[in-house]
């Protein structure tokens, strides 16, 4: 049933020149998908042979053919017409072991569709990334040249990858049109192209049969358990599927409003196929950022919990999810502080896919917390090696050595994440932090402030600097931020660590106690580095504070 659903969405033509509805210009069709000028899918023609014959001097270049490559074999097009194409190219006898998929493009003019185009681009991506033997460039890294015109090789070339998938997706009532090529970086040439015309519901065929040729394409020689991870279904509805793909769209803007529609959709998604672990999944890892306290949002036993609820559902549906195995983890390290569970998670979900960033990520998370400060910069370093454009991987490099003590290796990795992103306010947060740790209290204060202004919801930016005015004797500025966390506290779910920060930096001490012993109560996210916070290192001689590290349990770690 299968194979006669994929004949039907993408038979192949019988004539083959195509036709550019935007700018007018005629390709050969069995070399290109989009136009070479404005990057429009192309439209089936149909011609005689003798149209054909008139059109030899008019052919263009497109994506993945030159303009000789495309008028070779014209003489020899077919009689008949059909609406979708193919084009498959001998494969070379070079193995290609590294691959990027770039955002798909929407072209449907609608930006409430996003979500389709990214959320296919994800599925490929996610398909592809556990095979051994490919490198797979992280969502996070390619997702950079989203709304960018770009030519796949030369990206492909800066990404340090041999072969780069490329499409597009136009969205008409309940049909899709996604055209995709798979492209050699050494000599821009086309390896495979298709254009598929489809119902939403046959999303499952076309993504799979994607991944299929491109693998079969890099001539990867895949065992049994290899073939049908590459093709494994979550849900077997369509309906479900394109509220997931929603829900992971907002998820992936983390604001405190994307998250709530998040939830929303992941939910939605679960009231039409309950047994979908990985919606639950998605709802746990929305519970846990909003839950953190590192910018305003719930409290950690209304967000953690739900989290954990979610995870464990997830898990009980499929055993085997490495993003829920990395929930569970982060659950159980910043609201149960079990460690030894905490670990075993990790490392389970590690096992499970040992290519997952954020498995490596959140473990260094953990590594520092305990101070295990070599581990913990062995998978920050491997998570940089999975995704080296991601700012996220790139930031927390930073913020590892800015716990192990060493700023100035901290200021030289937040200078090259600033050249990624000059608006990333993490960069501009840590590197303030940084500054203020080298006694450079003036410039601390400067890039403190750039990370406030580029994102009012972080408490965690605030608070850093009014710890900064603090040290640097601006008492009434530092205390006009404690004023907004007061104000803010009535509304919503403010860190009392982040508090306690501010007011070790006006020397209140008792003051900080107070505020971290509230945090003890709530649980909060923080207390987990109680152990290895360098910005409490003036209360370690304190018998109060030893007594809280071992409260939190951290004592024998």
């Amino acid at each position: 049933m299968a194979a006669q659903k994929l004949r039907q969405i993408r038979s192949r033509p019988s004539l083959q020149m195509k036709f550019c509805p935007l700018c007018k210009q005629t390709f050969k069709d069995d070399n290109v998908n989009f136009c070479r000028q404005d990057g429009t899918p192309l439209v089936i023609e149909s011609w005689s042979q003798s149209d054909t014959q008139q059109l030899l001097g008019k052919v263009q270049p497109g994506i993945g053919g030159s303009i000789h490559s495309q008028k070779q074999g014209v003489s020899n097009i077919p009689t008949t017409s059909a609406t979708l194409t193919q084009t498959r190219r001998p494969r070379k006898s070079k193995t290609i072991d590294s691959l990027a998929v770039l955002p798909f493009v929407n072209v449907s003019q609608d930006p409430g569709t996003d979500y389709l185009s990214e959320g296919i681009t994800e599925s490929i991506i996610n398909s592809l990334s556990p095979l051994p033997k490919l490198r797979v460039m992280a969502r996070s890294t390619v997702f950079r040249y989203r709304d960018r015109a770009v030519d796949p090789s030369e990206v492909g070339k800066a990404l340090g990858v041999r072969a780069v998938v490329s499409g597009r997706v136009n969205h008409f009532g309940d049909r899709l049109m996604i055209n995709t090529e798979l492209v050699d970086v050494s000599d821009g040439s086309q390896l495979w192209g298709q254009q598929y015309n489809l119902a939403f519901a046959d999303i499952f065929e076309v993504q799979e049969e994607i991944a299929r040729e491109i693998s079969e394409m890099l001539r990867m020689k895949l065992t049994g358990a290899e073939k049908k991870q590459l093709v494994k279904r979550y849900t077997e509805n369509s309906k479900a599927y394109q509220l997931y793909l929603k829900g992971r769209f907002f998820w992936a803007k983390r604001t405190p409003e994307s998250l709530k529609k998040g939830i929303d959709c992941f939910q939605q998604a679960i009231d039409v196929d309950p047994d979908y672990a990985l919606a639950y999944a998605g709802i746990a890892d929305c519970y846990i950022h909003r839950g953190g306290g590192a910018s305003i949002g719930l409290r950690p036993s209304e967000g953690m919990a739900k989290a954990k609820v979610a995870t464990q559902r997830a898990l009980s549906l499929d055993d085997t999810l490495a993003e829920a195995h990395t929930s569970l983890a982060y659950v159980k390290l910043l609201y149960d502080w079990d460690w030894q569970a905490s670990e075993k998670e990790y490392q389970r979900a590690i096992e499970l896919n040992p290519k997952y960033t954020e498995a490596h990520h959140s473990y260094s998370h953990y590594l520092t917390a305990m101070g295990r400060s070599e581990e913990s910069l062995a998978e920050s370093l491997r998570s940089l090696e999975l995704e080296p454009l991601d700012l996220l991987m790139n930031v927390h490099l930073a913020w590892h050595y800015l716990m192990a003590r060493e700023p100035d290796l901290a200021v030289t990795q937040l200078h090259k994440t600033l050249e990624l992103e000059a608006n990333s306010f993490q960069a501009h947060l840590y590197l303030g932090q940084a500054y203020e740790f080298m006694k450079l209290y003036e410039d601390a204060v400067v890039e403190l402030q750039r990370a406030k202004g580029l994102s009012e919801a972080s408490t965690e930016a605030l608070a850093a600097l009014g710890h900064a005015y603090a040290t640097l004797g601006r008492r009434e500025d530092a205390q006009s931020i404690l004023n907004r966390f007061e104000q803010l506290s009535r509304e919503v779910y403010v860190s009392p660590y982040l508090i306690a920060t501010v007011h070790l930096g006006l020397e209140e001490k008792d003051k900080a106690f107070e505020s971290l012993e509230k945090a003890f109560v709530e649980r909060d996210q923080w207390m987990i580095y109680l152990k290895v916070d360098p910005i409490f290192d003036t209360l370690r001689t304190e018998s109060h504070y030893a007594e809280l590290v071992k409260r939190v349990g951290l004592t024998n770690n």
